[in-house]
């Protein structure tokens, strides 16, 4: 993986950058960032058939995010199989990222040790060391893939237990670098470290100097939250110096990755705080919601908007289940060329929710990817235009 920086703005750590050479991808294809990654589970676009996640405009070679915990147990079937998880799931044209937890599970706390990590698959809990991790990762053949880390650190976590995180991540990371050396089968794949440290500016600095010194190709920054529904609810003020401090020290020339069930006030403000990758995780919780993204997102007026301050709830989505929208024969959005808004009607919508049909969950996905990515499409130019 190649990552490179095209525009920075002078003002903030905003920046807009290219990655490419990804394991799977073809060389001309070039990611542009800030992005996100398609969130899927055990190896699929939440609610999509690979041919109706295709509806979706230009996202046939996007990169997507596997979170390890669905898909661990699958793994000697993914070894027999010999192609790797892509072309397993059925995503052959979609460069893999594995992250080691779940952006939309809340991660049970207290199962990590010195030795490794705990992930829950269908069966319970599967604790993985860096051999048996570097295993799946065998199988599985991603683009880039996480290293073994502890981000069990919620913002009441003692300064002890913050303190074994960042020396078990750190530890972690090494043994995973040292057992892809030696795997031939790693050898185009690409590896993350990740900085953790929870709330403590001491321990983050700590971690990101600690992970800087390693030989990794990007870096993902966590800990801030412990997964799932509950990471809707971290706000950007809480951790901006903290995210300020770590980035001030991550190499320029490396991707940084945030994962989570972000808001879009959130992913904004850490994109202009240098943040490079995100994932659809926010958009697919709401499609379980039965909610239509909504918040404005085509021009910069719309992102300065959510710089000065939190959208309403009103202003972020539609709840289509709501009895108003049952005689409403319009889009979702009047504005939006999504599938979903192009052929189909509010009140339909409303109807399918409301009679249990899981077809409401299918267009709902397909407008609220469609509408998170052209929220990363309106970043980019913004940042663009800061930087000329």
């Amino acid at each position: 993986m190649r990552f490179t920086v095209s525009h920075a703005c002078k003002g903030c750590s905003g920046r807009c950058g290219e990655m490419w050479a990804l394991k799977g991808a073809p060389d001309a294809d070039r990611f542009s960032t800030p992005a996100c990654l398609l969130y899927t589970q055990a190896g699929s676009v939440p609610h999509l058939t690979c041919d109706m996640l295709h509806k979706i405009k230009n996202v046939d070679r996007h990169p997507a995010l596997f979170p390890l915990p669905p898909l661990v147990s699958f793994s000697s079937s993914v070894q027999e199989f010999g192609a790797g998880i892509s072309k397993f799931t059925g995503m052959p044209t979609h460069p893999v990222f594995v992250r080691i937890q779940d952006p939309m599970k809340s991660t049970p706390a207290g199962f990590n040790d010195k030795a490794g990590v705990s992930v829950w698959d269908q069966g319970g809990r599967v604790h993985l060391n860096a051999p048996s991790f570097t295993r799946v990762m065998e199988s599985f053949k991603p683009s880039c893939y996480q290293a073994l880390c502890d981000s069990d650190t919620p913002k009441d976590a003692t300064k002890k237990r913050l303190q074994r995180a960042v020396e078990r991540t750190t530890s972690l990371l090494d043994q995973c670098i040292a057992a892809k050396s030696a795997s031939s089968a790693l050898a185009d794949c690409s590896i993350l470290g990740t900085v953790v440290g929870g709330y403590s500016r001491e321990h983050r600095i700590v971690s990101v100097k600690e992970t800087v010194k390693r030989d990794v190709d990007g870096y993902v920054i966590e800990g801030f939250h412990v997964d799932g529904p509950a990471s809707q609810n971290l706000k950007y003020e809480e951790i901006k110096d903290l995210l300020e401090e770590v980035v001030s020290h991550l190499p320029k020339d490396k991707p940084r990755f945030m994962h989570g069930i972000l808001r879009p006030e959130f992913v904004l403000k850490a994109a202009m705080n240098g943040v490079d990758i995100f994932d659809t995780a926010f958009a697919n919780a709401a499609t379980d919601g039965g909610m239509a993204l909504s918040f404005g997102c085509s021009c910069d007026e719309d992102l300065l908007l959510m710089l000065k301050g939190d959208l309403l709830e009103h202003q972020l989505a539609l709840d289509m289940k709501d009895c108003s929208y049952r005689d409403q024969f319009v889009p979702l959005l009047e504005e939006c060329t999504c599938y979903a808004c192009k052929n189909f009607t509010r009140a339909y919508i409303n109807h399918l929710l409301n009679t249990g049909e899981m077809l409401a969950y299918v267009l709902l996905n397909l407008h609220n990817i469609h509408h998170f990515l052209k929220f990363f499409c309106t970043i980019r130019k913004f940042i663009r235009q800061l930087c000329s």
